[in-house]
């Protein structure tokens, strides 16, 4: 959850004494001003390069500025689902014989897009039983000429680790770990399932994200909190919905729109491939050219453009579950590069940042009110403005509102009488934790790329440290009237149906 730990570090790796034949490097962020390459091709794509370590060994990741934020209301859930369907293969990958399972996929494709519009339109239409049965069947069919897995297999033959996939709010993920002497190979899948995919087995694949909705979601009390906590706060922005989807407009995303979500946002200019290890950087970018600088230069789609209108009062929600209590209190606040985002990084690490922060200590060490507490600033992205969040578990039998209660309490508190001792105890403890969180070339790909993709600019990352130790004491105190007030914050309570007086 947690930006700072995650994201925005790279000293070590930069600092190690003769990495790369550089020498001991005293300042990590003009180390990578100095080292890291980065070129555009001709399409609009990033190419970010760096040179670094012993090992003929490179990082990959090719990332896009498309999240679930881009979905409208009709593809809630489509790029999530087109990250998995991406991982199907191509006319030359993931099939058997091609020439055989095409009209399959064409058949089935057309079926499929029937009975979804009959099920809107007509569920009881008469021909839906006998267009399910002939949808099973292709599917069967299809079955018989379709590779499973088949990067997974060609990736793992050829020395790869890590291959995987993630989708967020903001941005849209792919990165393998290879030997360098497997550049070009990976260049040229990676190419081709991103100019001519195949979206075999879409509605299998559709369903299967519909049971991984239901199994980790729908069935888990924090995760169905967090999901209604996040409709309270957002009442405008699309941060409000679900990366997954909903369980009720998952079976409904057509193919068409996943395609069409496809074509619309995975453009080269929201694109962003990032190659990190040993090697040459002009030969890694004349590779990249080769495979990538084909793909067909399409127009950046609009940004979202509804903004959350100012909150104006407390939001407040309750709900039953069956599942141990729970707490959330969360506030409006902007966007990194913020210098408000910053101040609050450092504020969640003062209240929740270790046994030694000042809710931990107090509600669960001290007054023992709470089993567990914790925070995420910039939740649910970080593209567009968005929430400070507190997590809190209360400790039976104290109940959530007591908990809530002890929050404020301990929060006024630390306004009140919070130190420059204690600022700067938790910068330095920042610090070391940016120190030793990304040591390897997977680590700094992804570190480049998030800020790349995300703002544009990559140098984010080397400037954060020294951004964050401008945060003073002044601006920690002026963020208790500038956001965390009663009239900017929601509060969802989570309460266990199971006990006495619950209701179901």
């Amino acid at each position: 959850m947690k930006k700072t730990m995650m994201i925005p570090v790279l000293l070590l790796a930069m600092v190690m004494a003769a990495d790369s034949g550089h020498g001991a490097i005293r300042d990590a962020g003009e180390y990578m001003k100095k080292n890291v390459v980065t070129r555009k091709l001709k399409n609009g794509i990033t190419v970010i390069l760096l040179n670094r370590g012993y090992a003929p060994v490179l990082a990959f990741e090719i990332s896009f500025r498309v999240g679930s934020v881009d979905e409208n209301y009709r593809t809630i859930g489509a790029a999530h689902l087109l990250e998995h369907m991406l991982f199907k293969g191509t006319e030359t990958v993931g099939t058997k014989d091609w020439s055989k399972e095409r009209p399959v996929q064409a058949r089935m494709e057309a079926v499929g897009e029937t009975i979804d519009r009959l099920k809107l339109t007509d569920p009881a239409n008469t021909r839906l039983p006998a267009l399910e049965a002939e949808l099973k069947r292709l599917q069967k069919e299809q079955a018989a000429l379709v590779v499973s897995t088949p990067y997974d297999a060609i990736y793992s033959e050829n020395g790869g680790v890590g291959f995987n996939a993630s989708t967020s709010r903001d941005k849209t993920g792919y990165y393998i770990e290879l030997p360098a002497s497997r550049l070009e190979m990976w260049a040229k899948m990676e190419s081709e399932r991103l100019i001519s995919p195949v979206l075999r087995e879409f509605y299998l694949e559709r369903n299967n994200v519909l049971q991984e909705r239901l199994m980790h979601y729908d069935s888990i009390g924090t995760g169905l909190i967090f999901e209604q906590f996040m409709g309270a706060a957002m009442a405008a922005h699309p941060y409000r919905h679900p990366t997954i989807g909903y369980r009720s407009n998952i079976p409904f995303l057509s193919i068409e729109d996943v395609k069409k979500f496809y074509r619309d946002y995975y453009v080269p200019s929201r694109m962003t491939i990032t190659v990190v290890g040993m090697q040459d950087t002009d030969k890694t970018f004349a590779v990249i050219e080769k495979y990538f600088g084909v793909i067909e230069e399409r127009p950046d789609p609009a940004p979202v453009t509804i903004g959350e209108p100012k909150q104006i009062g407390e939001r407040r929600f309750s709900m039953n579950f069956e599942a141990n209590p729970y707490l959330m209190i969360g506030w409006h606040k902007p966007a990194f590069p913020s210098r408000d985002d910053l101040t609050c990084e450092v504020i969640s690490e003062m209240l929740t940042g270790g046994k030694s922060s000042r809710l931990y200590r107090a509600l669960v060490l001290e007054r023992k009110i709470a089993s567990s507490i914790s925070a995420w600033n910039g939740a649910p992205g970080s593209r567009y403005d968005n929430l400070f969040i507190l997590f809190a578990a209360p400790r039976p039998p104290h109940t959530p509102e007591e908990l809530e209660r002890a929050v404020y309490e301990e929060m006024d508190r630390f306004f009140g009488d919070v130190s420059e001792a204690e600022l700067g105890k938790v910068v330095n403890g920042i610090e070391s934790a940016m120190v030793f969180e990304l040591e390897t070339n997977k680590g700094i790909a992804g570190l480049l790329s998030y800020y790349q993709t995300l703002y544009g600019d990559w140098r984010y990352a080397a400037d954060y440290l020294a951004m964050i130790k401008k945060v003073t004491i002044r601006d920690v105190k002026a963020m208790k009237e500038k956001y965390f007030s009663e009239s900017n914050r929601t509060v969802g309570i989570l309460l266990d149906s199971r006990a006495a007086g619950g209701k179901k």
